[in-house]
């Protein structure tokens, strides 16, 4: 049966292979449920679920893109600090693809032992057993790194940990191999795929300091991610329950959530991006975010497929 433009969709979903909570086959039975046309499988430096997805959506009857969410490098001079890039319609099977994913999976896992390490010599000593063990298989991220913390140490609160753990924290520690911005662009479109800037207002750095909603730096940062081939912009998304937006409630209204969406869809059009729309939905997590939670339809994944090169 062939979607209509109007059919509902969310193209940002997190699986056991990265650090959402559910497998790839109940997201899609999740989708099924809510009557979604298609969904994208988005993990963070990994496509270990996609193939199960796929399989789940031709059983099921819903359409699987098959993608990739990509950390890219610190680049400070370009205000490229903590930006993802997704990757849609990427080939699962596309050796080099799986081998770069796996260096970067296996570089995130390498930062372990030194974030310990620091951790310790400030009065936070964690097990590094205990953390792969939270990881259950997966590439080792903070979060995971965060509820073993948690567990030993439950009056260092979580706004401390990744501030401090974060780019230019005092704790952070660097991968020993990362993309650059154009590498990973050229990547997944070796790959097949289209690139798009994954949630552009979360890069607003300034807003939780009592900054504006909207940050002319995360601008600049769209027009460089542009000029650099990245064809598409995630439009819709759940600002209001996400950081910087978000922290056990939202800290901007409905209003100003549809303004932000409002930004980024102006600037889409002014830079002649493709416009993309998710949840980032994670599971236990974000507990407040579900599946299909913003206005996304059919019709950016014909313009997305139109783009494939």
């Amino acid at each position: 049966m062939t979607a209509r433009n109007d059919s509902r969709i969310d193209l940002h979903l997190h699986t056991i292979a990265s650090d959402g909570s559910e497998t790839a086959e109940a997201l899609v039975l999740k989708a099924k449920s809510l009557g979604l046309a298609a969904i994208a499988i988005t993990d963070h430096d990994s496509i270990g679920s996609v193939r199960e997805a796929l399989a789940a959506g031709e059983k099921h009857g819903v359409e699987v893109i098959p993608g990739v969410e990509i950390g890219i490098a610190h680049d400070p001079a370009r205000h490229l600090i903590e930006i993802d890039i997704l990757g849609y319609f990427v080939d699962p099977d596309l050796a080099e693809l799986k081998d770069v994913l796996q260096r970067l999976q296996d570089a995130k896992n390498g930062k372990l032992v030194r974030q310990i390490a620091v951790l310790a010599d400030n009065g936070l000593p964690i097990d590094a057993d205990e953390v792969l063990e939270e990881a259950a298989g997966d590439t080792v991220r903070r979060p995971h790194i965060w509820k073993v913390l948690h567990r030993h140490h439950p009056d260092f609160s979580s706004q401390e940990f990744f501030d401090r753990t974060s780019f230019g924290g005092e704790w952070h520690v660097t991968k020993d191999f990362s993309l650059t911005l154009e590498e990973c662009v050229a990547l997944i479109g070796r790959a097949g795929g289209v690139p798009v800037l994954a949630h552009p207002g979360a890069y607003n750095t300034t807003f939780a300091g009592g900054g504006s909603m909207i940050d002319p730096i995360v601008d600049q940062i769209i027009a460089t991610c542009a000029g650099a081939g990245v064809n598409g912009l995630e439009v819709y998304y759940t600002y209001d329950k996400n950081r910087p937006f978000h922290n056990g409630e939202p800290f901007i209204t409905k209003e100003e959530l549809a303004e932000l969406v409002g930004h980024y869809a102006s600037l889409a059009e002014r830079h002649g991006m493709l416009k993309t729309g998710g949840t980032d939905f994670h599971g236990v997590s974000k507990p407040q975010i579900d599946v299909a939670e913003v206005d996304a339809r059919y019709a950016l994944v014909e313009a997305l497929k139109a783009a494939r090169p």
